[in-house]
């Protein structure tokens, strides 16, 4: 399971991306730290979640990033294990990866450090993923309630060829191999697209 995903992953979202994508935007206009705000995300996350991975109650991969706790230098992951409460008897698959990222030495010069990650993988059918609680741990994180989840998690539906990630509560993002399965929630929910990007998912999506 787990070269296989990987192998689909390079061959057709290399470094989880594709051109072919919506960001919806989730917490704004509520101030950070709200109930007002976390309300929202969960509401409006659940119900884009449900429009394209759930009617169909397909079968689908998580993806499941979980850096080292020394690397999450902004807020700390202060219930790092809730992720896996929440998928406690699944079974799963590992693998250490890295990103390559830039920094500088102590002389100034511009140097490439290798970040190391796990990775996590499962697959199941949707209903036998908590992902309402996986969405709320997820709005959860920078917002400093408890319990939350720091971990990077995908949605992965390979029949649909189409990534949902919700980075945190300030949006959520659907990639795609094709425009097909994105139609329907750029249309349905288009007030709720990141006004940054507007002007690009407009063109994407002109002919709609």
């Amino acid at each position: 399971m787990k070269q296989t995903i990987l192998d689909y992953l390079n061959d057709n979202f290399p470094d989880l991306w594709s051109d072919i994508n919506i960001r919806f935007e989730l917490g704004e206009p509520h101030p950070n730290g709200s109930d007002e705000r976390i309300e929202q995300v969960n509401k409006r996350a659940t119900t884009i979640f449900e429009e394209v991975l759930l009617k169909a109650n397909d079968s689908i991969f998580l993806y499941i990033k979980d850096w080292n706790p020394k690397e999450d230098i902004m807020f700390g992951n202060t219930t790092p294990d809730y992720i896996y409460k929440l998928l406690e008897g699944k079974p799963f698959e590992e693998e250490i990866l890295y990103d390559l990222d830039e920094d500088e030495d102590d002389e100034g010069n511009k140097i490439q450090v290798r970040r190391e990650y796990l990775v996590r993988i499962l697959s199941g059918y949707v209903t036998t993923f908590p992902y309402k609680k996986i969405l709320e741990g997820i709005s959860h994180y920078e917002q400093g309630r408890e319990p939350s989840i720091g971990q990077s998690i995908y949605f992965i539906n390979k029949e649909k060829q189409i990534i949902f990630h919700m980075y945190d509560d300030r949006g959520c993002i659907i990639y795609a191999k094709s425009k097909e399965y994105l139609r329907k929630p750029y249309t349905e929910y288009n007030d709720w697209i990141v006004d940054y990007w507007r002007e690009y998912f407009d063109r994407l999506f002109e002919d709609v």
